[in-house]
């Protein structure tokens, strides 16, 4: 799909739905990382592995992240039919920093620190270069 001039006022309201991959995505991070943190580390061998298996059939909050990853995909999908992947994959990836940055601090109670908070500013300068042609 070719396009022209801005490609924010060129799909309006279209360009929620990358928003909603990036904020998706986020929450099935979320919801993941929540699931996998409440028995503690997993070592990297068989037996972790076995451990692994047996977390994810188990744990409510990892299976709820993996049925919206699903739900995301098809989302995504839908995005895609109506751009350009050049375009969307940066915008959802960089709306996706800001999202899981602000959610890990808020949610998650992790540290963020002000060379992150530069970093996601930085990214998001970034997405506005990307949407113009």
């Amino acid at each position: 799909m070719k396009s022209s001039g801005d490609v924010f006022s060129r799909y309006g309201v279209h360009v929620l739905l990358l928003a909603a991959v990036a904020a998706m995505t986020c929450a099935n991070q979320l919801f993941l990382k929540a699931g996998v943190s409440k028995g503690g580390p997993i070592g990297i061998s068989l037996e972790g592995l076995a451990i692994l298996i047996r977390r994810i059939l188990t744990t409510p909050l990892i299976l709820v992240g993996y049925a919206l990853g699903a739900l995301t995909n098809l989302v995504w999908l839908t995005a895609l039919s109506r751009f350009e992947i050049s375009f969307a994959a940066p915008v959802v990836a960089s709306l996706y920093f800001v999202f899981l940055l602000a959610m890990s601090a808020l949610v998650l109670g992790e540290a963020v620190g002000s060379n992150r908070w530069i970093g996601t500013l930085l990214i998001i300068a970034g997405m506005f270069l990307v949407g113009r042609k």
